[in-house]
């Protein structure tokens, strides 16, 4: 299957390039660079290279100046050669595709950009077509990169917050300080890159990873994209460990501020944790008086990692707080954000 490419200039490409991630509202930045060393003449001979800057994401772009025809079997191998001899992912560009065309990159996993409006970048989870049409079973909307991180990245942001604060680490620094594996760093620093709350810093062989912003400026930067940290409320009866699990809720927020303490306790446990398997008791069911029950929270991440003398962190808290109807709650929350500790 041959490809044709129409390409008039360097500058030509770069301006469809651009206007393609345009389309969707993609910022790119893209600069011409030299061709990798290593790669044979007869492969880099009338292509343009290009560093560009995808979602927080250093990128290879591979474009073809002048009228070209190349076969699908050549292209295999030439994308395998670059991507070898590359540091960062590489995408072909191509002025036009047919659906045939198309189909057969997309069944071969090559990454690249179209004219007027197609993207396949499966290293960043990104798959377009004009009008937003998905191409991908794997991808990531436009729009996503403004909703709420996942819990997971919500906990790596929390570590970056506290335990960074405005140093630098790298990935792998991050992982082994964390106690999350490499690759899941890798997945929730990109997270947060998307939403510009940190910065990806290449240095040597390692990317730095830094806080874009340091503090309540950073936390309330952040705050459209963080969600309550709560999977679950349950009353039970109080478990003979429940004193070790972090205080939560009211009960935690009475603790650093005026607020009255409530009368039952309030707790918070890790998603997987021997507590959060606990049935809750329904209310029907409870004969017994109030004080023997407590308020458990199962959170969608382990509380215990920033938990602050013996309460769940303040982010975490304010954030399971937030939607609270009760004004004494709302100002108790001011009051505790007034107060914190960057």
């Amino acid at each position: 299957m041959p490809f044709f490419f129409f390409f008039n200039s360097e500058n030509d490409v770069k301006a469809k390039i651009l206007a393609i991630f345009d389309e969707f509202g993609i910022s790119c930045e893209a600069d011409s660079v030299p061709v990798p060393k290593g790669l044979p003449f007869f492969v880099s001979d009338g292509k343009a290279f290009f560093e560009a800057s995808v979602l927080g994401q250093k990128v290879l772009l591979v474009s073809f100046v002048g009228k070209e025809v190349l076969y699908q079997a050549s292209l295999k191998k030439t994308y395998a050669q670059m991507q070898q001899l590359s540091r960062h992912p590489v995408a072909f560009c191509f002025d036009a595709l047919t659906d045939a065309q198309r189909k057969s990159l997309l069944e071969n996993g090559i990454p690249f950009v179209s004219a007027p409006s197609t993207i396949f970048l499966p290293f960043l989870g990104v798959a377009f077509r004009k009008r937003k049409k998905l191409v991908a079973r794997k991808v990531k909307r436009v729009s996503d990169v403004a909703s709420k991180l996942s819990p997971s990245a919500q906990a790596f942001f929390l570590f970056m917050l506290y335990k960074v604060k405005d140093g630098c680490i790298s990935k792998a620094q991050a992982a082994q300080m964390s106690g999350w594996g490499p690759m899941s760093v890798v997945r929730y620093s990109r997270e947060l890159a998307e939403r510009g709350l940190v910065k990806e810093i290449e240095s040597g062989r390692s990317i730095m990873i830094t806080c874009a912003g340091t503090g309540r400026a950073l936390f309330e930067k952040a705050l459209p994209y963080l969600d309550s940290p709560i999977r679950e409320r349950k009353k039970i009866i109080r478990p003979q460990n429940f004193s070790s699990l972090p205080l939560a809720g009211e009960c935690a927020l009475s603790q650093v501020t005026q607020l009255a303490e409530p009368r039952s306790p309030v707790a918070a446990c890790a998603p997987r944790s021997p507590e959060a398997r606990i049935k809750g008791i329904p209310a029907e069911k409870r004969s017994l008086i109030d004080e023997v029950f407590v308020e458990l929270q199962v959170w969608k991440y382990d509380p215990g990692m920033f938990m602050d003398d013996g309460c769940v962190d303040p982010v975490s808290l304010y954030l399971s707080l937030m939607d609270s109807p009760n004004e004494r709650v709302q100002a108790a929350l001011k009051e505790m954000l007034e107060n914190v500790k960057w």
